[in-house]
């Protein structure tokens, strides 16, 4: 359905989708909203997706002392957009400075440098390994902080 109503649209459509029955039809729309925003903040491809499809960043956006914890480990990067875009670049293209490297329109030397002061100002290296998945989850609770501004379009792929 969302692949058709693409086509006719001519744009790439994003779905939020929940199943419920007529008692949790309210419950279910909120969560696919829920969803959808996931989906846009952190730029997935086109397509329907339901809460399984997005388990872990459903989970690291709601709010709590966690999510404000990892949210914080990026807070000092809140002064450098371009240290924010870079690595949301960087982890939308699959940790690759060679495929972030085109979504900034800079060369992969910079995408190094700029890794490089990421993880001087926040002690996560981008480049290491067993540091990734605490890097991501950083930037998705940091996406998901109300008070902080929006992310640009390095999320999208």
């Amino acid at each position: 359905l969302v692949a058709r109503i693409a086509d006719r649209a001519g744009t790439a459509v994003h779905a939020g989708v929940a199943a419920a029955g007529a008692a949790a039809v309210a419950e279910a729309a909120a969560q696919s909203a829920d969803i959808l925003e996931i989906v846009r903040i952190t730029g997935r491809e086109p397509g329907a997706y339901r809460i399984t499809d997005v388990l872990l960043d459903y989970q690291l956006s709601r709010p709590g002392p966690a999510r404000t914890h990892l949210a914080g480990l990026l807070g000092v990067l809140d002064g450098h957009p371009v240290l924010l875009e870079t690595l949301r670049a960087y982890v939308a293209s699959g940790f690759s400075r060679r495929r972030a490297a085109p979504l900034l329109h800079v060369h992969p030397n910079t995408v190094d440098y700029r890794l490089r002061r990421v993880a001087v100002l926040t002690g996560l290296d981008p480049t290491c390994p067993g540091d990734l998945p605490q890097l991501r989850a950083a930037l998705v609770a940091h996406d998901f902080t109300p008070s902080r501004p929006a992310p640009g379009r390095a999320w999208r792929r």
